[in-house]
């Protein structure tokens, strides 16, 4: 993760997040996804900043991978999206989403999810995300 961090830091990502903000919870709205490389290191960046980081609205595809912070939460009505990667090549791609998941999400994504076409998407409710990853904590009104 320390070379695609870097790669992506010098050439490599085109759709980075904005940087967080000391004082300030990070909200997570409506993400699409992306490309996983930029997602792994606005990760990385959100997990050594350590503040509040809240997930809502849709959260598709890469932002998923944001989920399992620490220091993140989903809100209960959040739409959280999961198909295949189009790219799959050894550890890239499916494989390293799956890394960012736990429990039975992680189950399902690996048995069933992972092969939706990346063109589609399977959606379930922050509340059964929580439900399937019970590690995951739901964000107060």
């Amino acid at each position: 993760m320390v070379a695609a961090t870097l790669l992506c830091l010098l050439v490599a990502c085109t759709d980075r997040r904005d940087a967080p903000v000391a004082g300030e919870t990070y909200v997570i709205r409506n993400d699409g996804g992306g490309q996983l490389i930029s997602a792994e290191a606005d990760r990385a960046r959100l997990a050594a900043w350590g503040g509040p980081v809240r997930i809502e609205g849709k959260c598709n595809s890469a932002c998923l991978m944001f989920a399992t912070l620490p220091n993140a939460c989903v809100a209960a009505d959040a739409r959280m999206g999961f198909h295949g990667s189009n790219v799959n090549v050894g550890p890239v791609g499916n494989q390293q989403m799956a890394r960012y998941m736990r429990g039975e999400v992680r189950q399902r994504y690996l048995a069933e999810w992972q092969h939706i076409p990346h063109d589609r998407i399977h959606i379930i409710s922050g509340e059964e995300f929580a439900r399937l990853d019970p590690q995951t904590r739901l964000c107060g009104r």
